[in-house]
């Protein structure tokens, strides 16, 4: 089966997943920083491939996303994206400086955003599996900042073969000290037997 002939009522399965997987994120975020951390799930849609990069805005050129692999019962790939604007506030956040700071990609930075990547799909993904009984295994993110277009077609061409869909999962981050609100979108690409297998898991196949 592919993401595209998925009827509602197995979108609602993914989407009730995905929307515990916020919640495991926000928990996870605000243990680690100290302070309260809201993760909401406004929106989850299957996008075409090729139409993802209009999530961002048509304007938006330069992205940072952290790719992630997951194996086990279900083989597939995660990819986190913000808005390079939103991922220089998240980094000052988490570092503790002033939320308007410049902000130069170097070793601290990324190292910075991929735990918070980290944390993030790997509460996706262990909400995903909790949910569906599956045992899923994410890999470490490779964290990467480009113009988002050509990072999509790299994951396309490595991943997809004949999968054109993916599932985005839009997701915002509220903070109260500094006062924040920033967006990402998780796009969560299983391959096609994997698909399958999740939505036995839901007995909805």
């Amino acid at each position: 089966m592919k993401i595209r002939d998925l009827e509602e009522i197995q979108l609602d399965g993914i989407k009730e997943a995905a929307n515990i997987g916020g919640g495991h994120a926000a928990t996870a975020l605000t243990q680690m920083l100290g302070r309260e951390v809201g993760v909401e799930v406004p929106k989850i849609t299957v996008v075409p491939i090729e139409n993802t990069p209009l999530l961002l805005g048509e304007k938006v050129n330069i992205t940072v996303a952290a790719l992630t692999k997951f194996f086990g019962d279900v083989t597939g790939r995660n990819l986190l994206v913000m808005r390079d604007e939103d991922a220089k506030i998240m980094v000052n956040i988490l570092l503790g400086r002033e939320t308007t700071e410049d902000v130069v990609f170097e070793e601290m930075e990324a190292s910075t955003l991929k735990e918070v990547a980290n944390i993030i799909t790997s509460s996706y993904i262990s909400a995903i599996s909790e949910f569906l009984g599956l045992m899923l295994l994410p890999t470490v993110p490779v964290i990467v900042r480009d113009d988002f277009r050509a990072i999509i077609s790299s994951v396309y061409l490595e991943f997809s073969e004949d999968e054109e869909y993916v599932f985005c999962v839009e997701t915002h981050f509220k903070f109260n000290e500094p006062k924040s609100e920033l967006e990402a979108f998780l796009l969560l690409i299983p391959d096609a037997e994997g698909l399958s297998t999740m939505l036995k898991a839901l007995k909805l196949l």
